[in-house]
């Protein structure tokens, strides 16, 4: 009896632990709802424009590569939430 208790509660953790990422707006891929493109829009804007030259997918989030209107090159991490 105890251990089907016990069972139980672990069976009930594993499924709460599973759907728990879902229920906070995260994805499988662990990036959350952000895309790629909207990376580069979002990294766009906080460097004032300029020319995205690359987006690595990172853990939670986006890490975009971009040439500056001055001609500088910027690393702006962007949250995948």
């Amino acid at each position: 009896m105890r251990q089907t208790r016990l069972a139980l509660a672990i069976l009930l953790l594993v499924a709460i632990a599973a759907t728990t990422g879902a229920a906070w707006g995260r994805d499988k891929s662990g990036q959350g709802q952000m895309s790629p493109s909207q990376a580069e829009q979002a990294a766009r804007r906080q460097t004032g424009g300029g020319r995205v030259l690359s987006v690595k997918a990172t853990d939670g989030g986006y890490q975009v590569k971009v040439l500056t209107p001055s001609g500088e090159v910027k690393y702006v991490f962007v949250s995948g939430r």
